[in-house]
């Protein structure tokens, strides 16, 4: 494409195409970087406002340059017909007539609920899904050797131009538009005060931001509320003056059970919810190819045949394991030392107070504590770029194994750096004071941290930013025209858009579940422990609902909708985790004097441990029974889910039944007229 400069190039971009429809309101929001090269901004608004046919996105893009930034943002959107048609190519679900959800067909619209208003059949959030896909599906072609402008920024046939946009910073951000007035009356059922203690409104939440971030909020409810029994039974064991040797036993035996039935029972509460949302037996409809960060020699896909980026595995797995595991290994290792260095001030803090119990040693007894806990976030914090920075290294080539191994790489950091102390407390010194006192700082700490940079920052920062963003505004209006292109945005419109892009970027759902896995590790994995651990969760998560749903709605620029069947990976994590909290209770009981008294006195070492073990087994076998007898889908469910794939085999087969009347028919005539052709022939 020859380059052209300045105004007069968008003017040639956007020369025969019909102007934006009226009705067709920006919905996304896409802003290149500063600086961006104009061959480039125009090559991505010819292939958004191409037709689909000619492999373009038919989207309408509306163009706005800012010339004192050098700065080009494009407001897009679709209008009905077009929304309907990439609902249709994407198998988006929506309710039919009969109550049930259906892949959505364009030829059976008129049998789905709500059809009578085609413009308000699809919600905003699927509006805005169906244009993000239908941006990423905007491919290169065989003579699109690289981005323009960009000679050295290759492109492969086939591969998404966007991805590769945005993996080499051409484009800065790519956001869906908030609607307000539906973000207001969410927010008032959401984080408002007045509603603290109400249950979350997941079906609103679902509708307004998809079922993947629905169903985080729905799981930290669904944990929050099973946190109450024990953290009911900590409260008694607390006021009351019960001593016994079974007491520790009998807590850490019935969270351990408790653990094992939340699960299960999450795991239906989960099916029932995604039955109604439709997205209960969904299948991912992504093409299985590279990540557009996916590098290497061009070669071709074994199964489509479509030239792509080849990358040997056996590179791949001496990065992983000459580099990778090294490196982990050595981050292990400092979290060890670093759990030492506590140690180390905790003992001399013990040592000052010991001399002098006066009231400002006693509170130099909690410093180290304080100072461990926040090393571990920081710790925490650079280790995740170090993760993500070999995970980007080691060139996966699918986003599933990509995810896949950050996940395994975090939660290993993060199990070692954060239980590592309570693991040297217990085994080595066992020592069940220092592990009491410990576990309680470790926990109370982290969670106040927690909570001051999660809920009072974000708001202060909303609100300074907020200020930022209007006096930018003012002036943007003063040092320069704003031109646009293809139509013009209004005031309201360009000054939200303008307010949400300052917003922090919703990163997903990842450092959430993360948090909620290190929660859950403190509470259950040494609960004989530390019985009020269940009290301080809950008391911190019945606030970080509230704080993570103003963040969502006041602090992040809206995510694009996600579908979701489950919580994924994250289900077998924390399913681990009670199964090392069934060790580590039954090791710290072992280990308890009170209940060696129990044992005979000439039983050895190595017999005490067999006989520990065997118990462990027995608990082991009653969270797997327990398991087993809570089925994972409720029975309505399933009748349900058969009901749908008889009704659908039905219609298959009816149409099955009309096409093959059709064919005999057409077979007949056919039939009738060689033969009656036979005969005028013959005479």
């Amino acid at each position: 494409m020859a380059e052209i400069n300045g105004s007069a190039g968008l003017q040639e971009v956007f020369r025969g195409v019909p102007p934006t429809s009226p009705s067709s309101q920006p919905l996304v929001v896409m802003e290149f970087a500063v600086g961006a090269k104009r061959p480039a901004i125009e090559w991505m608004i010819s292939r958004l406002q191409m037709s689909r046919a000619k492999g373009g996105a038919e989207l309408d893009v509306t163009a706005m340059v800012m010339h004192h930034k050098q700065q080009t943002v494009l407001y897009i959107g679709g209008n009905t017909e077009r929304l309907l048609v990439g609902a249709d190519m994407m198998d988006l679900h929506k309710r039919y007539r009969d109550g049930y959800y259906r892949e959505f067909s364009v030829q059976d619209v008129e049998n789905f609920e709500g059809s009578d208003d085609l413009d308000s059949f699809l919600t905003m959030a699927e509006k805005q899904k169906v244009i993000y896909h239908e941006m990423e599906v905007i491919r290169a072609g065989d003579d699109d050797a690289h981005i323009p402008g960009y000679d050295k920024i290759k492109l492969y046939p086939g591969k998404s131009i966007l991805k590769k946009y945005l993996s080499r910073h051409i484009i800065s951000k790519v956001y869906p538009l908030h609607d307000e007035e539906q973000l207001k009356k969410l927010g008032a059922e959401w984080y408002q005060l007045k509603h603290f203690f109400k249950p979350q409104p997941i079906n609103w939440i679902q509708h307004y931001f998809g079922e993947k971030l629905a169903l985080y909020f729905a799981f930290l409810g669904y944990y929050t509320i099973a946190l109450i029994p024990p953290a009911f039974i900590g409260i008694i064991y607390f006021i009351t003056s019960w001593q016994s040797m079974y007491r520790e036993a009998v807590f850490a035996v019935f969270n351990l059970i408790w653990a094992t039935i939340f699960l299960e029972v999450w795991k239906r509460y989960c099916s029932e919810l995604t039955f109604r949302w439709g997205t209960v037996d969904m299948v991912s409809s992504r093409f299985d190819e590279p990540r557009a960060n996916y590098y290497g020699t061009v070669g071709k896909n074994p199964v489509t045949g479509k030239p792509e980026p080849v990358y040997p595995k056996y590179k791949r797995s001496l990065r992983f394991y000459g580099v990778t595991v090294p490196v982990v290994g050595f981050c292990l290792m400092v979290a060890f030392y670093v759990m030492l260095g506590y140690f180390y001030l905790q003992e001399m803090a013990d040592e000052l107070y010991k001399k002098d119990k006066s009231w400002l040693n006693f509170g130099v007894l909690y410093v180290p504590t304080a100072i461990y806990a926040i090393v571990i976030g920081i710790v925490n914090t650079i280790y995740r770029s170090v993760a993500k920075k070999l995970n980007d290294w080691e060139n996966h080539r699918l986003q599933v194994s990509y995810d896949n191994h950050l996940i395994v790489k975090l939660i290993l950091f993060d199990f070692v750096n954060c239980f590592i102390s309570l693991f040297y407390v217990a085994f080595y010194l066992q020592d069940m004071t220092i592990l009491r006192s410990h576990l309680a700082a470790l926990l109370i700490t982290q969670q106040v941290i927690g909570q001051v940079k999660e809920a009072m920052v974000p708001f202060v920062f909303l609100r300074r930013r907020k200020q930022q963003v209007k006096v930018m505004l003012e002036k943007s209006q003063a040092l320069s025209k704003v031109e646009f292109f293809n139509g013009e945005v209004n005031e309201e419109v360009r000054n939200q858009a303008n307010l949400e892009s300052e917003m922090d970027e919703y990163e997903g759902t990842m450092d959430d579940y993360l948090e909620m896995f290190l929660q859950f590790g403190y509470v259950f994995l040494f609960s004989s422990a530390f019985p009020l651990a269940a009290v301080w969760a809950l008391l911190n998560n019945v606030t970080e609902i509230r704080s993570d749903a103003f963040k969502m709605c006041r602090v992040f620029r809206r995510p694009f909708a996600e579908s979701a069947a489950n919580i994924g990976a994250w289900q077998a994590t924390f399913e681990l985790i009670s199964v090392i909290a069934v060790m580590t209770n039954c090791a710290l009981i072992a280990m308890n004097p009170e209940v060696k008294k129990l044992l005979p006195s000439d039983l050895s070492a190595v017999n005490i441990v067999i006989v520990f073990v065997a118990v462990e087994h027995i608990i082991l076998a009653i969270k797997v029974a327990v398991a087993y007898c809570i089925p994972d889908t409720p029975k309505w469910v399933e009748i349900e889910l058969a009901k749908i794939a008889y009704k659908s085999k039905q219609a298959l087969q009816h149409k099955r039944l009309e096409a093959a009347k059709t064919n005999h028919k057409k077979l007949q005539d056919m039939i009738s007229h060689v033969t009656s052709r036979a005969k005028e022939e013959k005479i």
